[in-house]
């Protein structure tokens, strides 16, 4: 198990980003290997509400279906209920002056080869974790008004 978190400060109002960032439909716009992230239950974003992800990792095609367990304009979390690697997270949007700090945290638990191959399997997630915030961040700053 390990985890890996990463915050950057954006320039714009904590609802701005809560409004982007805290809708997960969004994912594949600013995180990597995202092709796409659907809700499976309808209505709004909610805890209890069910996501499916489909995401391109390591070469392969990976399904993994999500539940939010926390979703407040002040952070959001979630769980994987299946898919290749268990894991859980969250998104979290504190006010700082007039912009924001968003943190992203992901904790995964790899079993099989996968648990073998941890310590890559860390410092890759670390790696594209710190660029998919830098990512969301320049897509807030360039469609800013």
């Amino acid at each position: 198990m390990f985890e890996v978190k990463y915050s950057v400060d954006i320039p714009r109002a904590p609802d701005v980003v809560f409004a982007f960032a805290g809708n997960y439909a969004n994912d594949p716009v600013w995180r990597s290997g995202v092709l796409s992230m659907v809700y499976q239950t309808s209505g709004q974003p909610a805890a209890g509400v069910r996501t499916k992800e489909i995401m391109r990792s390591m070469g392969r095609k990976a399904v993994t279906i999500g539940e939010i367990t926390e979703y407040s304009p002040a952070r959001t979390a979630f769980r994987s209920i299946s898919g290749p690697v268990s894991c859980e997270g969250s998104r979290e949007f504190r006010a700082i002056g007039s912009g924001t700090r968003f943190t992203y945290s992901l904790t995964l638990r790899p079993t099989g080869f996968l648990g073998l191959i941890e310590p890559l399997l860390k410092r890759m997630f670390e790696k594209q974790i710190q660029a998919d915030v830098q990512r969301l961040k320049w897509h807030l700053e360039k469609n800013s008004t």
